[in-house]
């Protein structure tokens, strides 16, 4: 054990040196920006018994409304240290996008990184079962409050998450650690997973394991995850799709495996004009619903590479019409459609 703690300390004594001997450079100016996303949407059977409701209360529509705060400085030989904090909000009310007031809730990490070697980041990040979905996603993670592929991502952050992520050519890599942080138990409350994804003219494969140690009560659960999607693109069309699968092993209720499987295209119909189309169908095996199937249809007009006026509809059915956690309102089905703007500054 003496002779392993020498060979990291020596390790970290030479990347010290290294970072040492190294210019010093000015620091890259704090850079704010973010997303403005306002929209109306409209659902039928939004409750048991039926009732019809119209809102604008969402943390953005066709994409989360959120205030970033990034800087990244030079440290030379293509090393750099970086930062990102990430607030979300609610357009409509102004407030929070959570419930706890926490005030960088989406992202909050910094890192050191390089042009060949990658980057290491330590903080509230998101899982790569986010990263590699947003990949193969045909909406590419927009509307994320009506698609369920947000919540399908494997917890969707990580607190105290060690990320490492590099691209090798056409590979991307990730592996990362969420710590615990629990007295005495090292794998209690810690997530680790591992993510790649390749692409090579208009195709495209990737992947994800994962495993997750989940509070549930007083007892800490183990909770596995896969995902796997693949793209073609034919053009301005692109094809996607995938497949996720979580397994909670909870002894105490019944076997609880949730699947999630997808499939769509995007099409730029012009330079201004997309047209997107996908079905994301759902099953839990202990639910009484038992399935979940949504469709959804979109259009977006790009008034210019900033802003964009959206339109969505989509349909969604259940195999039961009970009240579950798959169906919190209880119908067999129901039928929305969204209109809104988006703005990036």
């Amino acid at each position: 054990m003496d002779k392993v703690w020498k060979i990291i300390g020596l390790g970290i004594s030479a990347t010290a040196g290294a970072l040492a001997t190294n210019p010093a450079h000015a620091q890259t100016s704090v850079q704010l920006y973010g997303t403005v996303d306002g929209g109306i949407r409209h659902q039928t059977n939004a409750a048991k018994g039926g009732g019809s409701v119209t809102t604008m209360n969402s943390n953005g529509y066709y994409s989360s409304n959120k205030l970033d705060f990034r800087a990244k400085e030079d440290l030379g030989d293509g090393w750099n240290a970086h930062f990102l904090l990430e607030s979300g909000f609610n357009v409509g009310n102004g407030q929070f996008d959570n419930t706890t007031g926490t005030e960088f809730n989406r992202q909050a990490f910094v890192g050191i990184g390089h042009t060949k070697f990658g980057s290491l980041d330590l903080g509230r990040q998101y899982t790569i079962a986010h990263d590699i979905i947003s990949i193969y996603d045909p909406f590419g993670f927009h509307f994320t409050p009506i698609i369920p592929l947000t919540t399908a991502s494997d917890g969707t952050r990580n607190n105290n998450d060690l990320k490492y992520k590099n691209t090798f050519g056409p590979l991307l890599f990730e592996v990362d650690n969420s710590f615990g942080g629990v007295a005495g138990n090292f794998s209690s409350g810690a997530a680790r997973a591992v993510g790649v994804s390749y692409a090579t003219g208009p195709v495209a494969i990737g992947g994800v394991y994962g495993h997750r140690s989940v509070l549930t009560g007083s007892t800490y659960l183990g909770d596995s995850y896969y995902m796997v999607g693949a793209s073609y693109k034919i053009g301005p069309v692109r094809l996607s799709g995938g497949f996720m699968s979580e397994d909670l092993q909870n002894p105490a209720t019944p076997h609880q495996v949730t699947n999630n499987g997808f499939g769509g295209l995007s099409w730029t119909i012009t330079p201004t004009l997309v047209f997107r189309g996908s079905y994301y169908q759902t099953t839990v095996t202990n639910d009484k619903s038992s399935r979940r199937g949504l469709s959804v249809l979109s259009l977006g007009y790009l008034l210019s590479k900033r802003t964009t006026l959206y339109s969505e509809l989509d349909y969604t059915s259940y195999k039961h019409g009970v009240v579950s956690t798959l169906n919190p309102a209880g119908v067999k089905s129901q039928t929305a459609f969204t209109i809104g703007i988006d703005h990036l500054f």
